[in-house]
């Protein structure tokens, strides 16, 4: 991502409009801040005047991308959505204004399995954050629909902490800015970001060959480029290597040795390492589990994972079943994209 996109508005230029923006309302059009304009979301309420700094230069990382997004248009930023899930393998279809009952986008797909999500796009600025009353209204846009398996809010701010709360008890997924940012990077559609935002174009890198230890330092510093557990980038629609992941492995593997071990490692050591794998276990899995659902609706049932892994003597199939099945489906989606 570094060196790929830069800004067009200079500074002068939106200090100047910014500064306008303090003198009377009678002020022509052109002397108006960037976002003078009220922008309305998907149910038709204005949103909050949220003024975001621009500054000459190119984005180097997921922060700055995330400000370029909150300066989309809210329609637009719809639009922006669909293109992008059509870029992970997804089929869209974007709800016209007269039509929208607060479902933005309607994204499908027929691999591993069927799926239909119900995405709602809120455009938002710095300081407007999605609340716990959106996430209870959005909450029933699965019966709007048949063969519905997921709601998706997607903001480019951020989701309060009771949002949040909200969201994870009636299972609503969702995506802030940055977590947004990151995929954009993580499924190369940079030329999306392009395509819906005026005052920003590409620039082209130069050729590594000419300069292979900058090229070599900007790929390994780029905090925008998704990796894998051994650092290198990530393929396309690549599920996350978590440390959550890496515990799940462990525990795993940690468990006959401790149940064959019972009679070679002291009482006090195998106490402390039973009771350590047998709860980390079921908590590692589930904290993973629900970092994957953020990418994909899979696994549909945590819970049997989580309460099968607590069975210490049999903890290992239903971790094991877990680990080849995120594996199997992180293969898929790769060659998938």
């Amino acid at each position: 991502m570094k060196r790929f996109l830069r800004y067009f508005l200079y500074r002068e230029l939106y200090r100047a409009i910014r500064n306008a923006g303090t003198d009377a309302e009678s002020d022509s059009e052109s002397d108006k801040p960037l976002d003078s304009d009220t922008p309305e979301d998907g149910l038709g309420r204005p949103q909050p005047n949220d003024t975001v700094p621009i500054e000459d230069g190119p984005i180097e990382t997921v922060g700055e991308l995330q400000t370029v997004l909150q300066r989309m248009d809210p329609y637009e930023f719809e639009r922006f959505v669909a293109d992008l899930w059509e870029r992970m393998g997804w089929s869209t279809e974007v709800s016209s204004a007269s039509a929208d009952e607060g479902v933005d986008v309607v994204a499908r797909k027929s691999t591993p399995y069927d799926q239909t999500v119900l995405i709602q796009a809120k455009r938002y600025g710095p300081t407007t954050t999605v609340g716990s009353p959106d996430i209870q209204q959005y909450a029933s846009l699965r019966h709007q629909y048949d063969g519905v398996d997921k709601v998706l809010i997607i903001t480019t701010n951020e989701f309060t902490g009771q949002a949040l709360d909200l969201a994870g008890r009636l299972n609503v997924k969702t995506i802030d800015g940055e977590q947004l940012a990151e995929l954009v990077g993580q499924n190369q559609a940079l030329d999306l970001v392009v395509e819906y935002v005026d005052f920003v174009e590409p620039i082209e890198d130069e050729p590594a060959e000419s300069h292979p230890d900058r090229a070599h330092t900007e790929t390994a510093a780029d905090p925008a480029t998704p990796r894998d557990s051994t650092g290198a980038p990530a393929g396309v629609g690549e599920l996350p290597a978590t440390v959550w992941k890496r515990a799940t492995v462990g525990a795993t593997l940690a468990w006959p040795v401790v149940i064959f071990g019972v009679e070679v490692i002291p009482g006090a050591v195998w106490g402390l390492l039973f009771l350590t794998v047998w709860l980390g276990l079921p908590l590692a899995l589930y904290l993973d589990a629900r970092t994957v659902r953020n990418h994909v609706d899979w696994p549909r049932r945590t819970w049997a994972y989580v309460l099968g892994s607590l069975v210490w003597v049999f903890a290992v199939i239903p971790a094991g079943i877990y680990l080849w099945r995120r594996r199997a489906l992180s293969k898929a989606s790769h060659e998938g994209g």
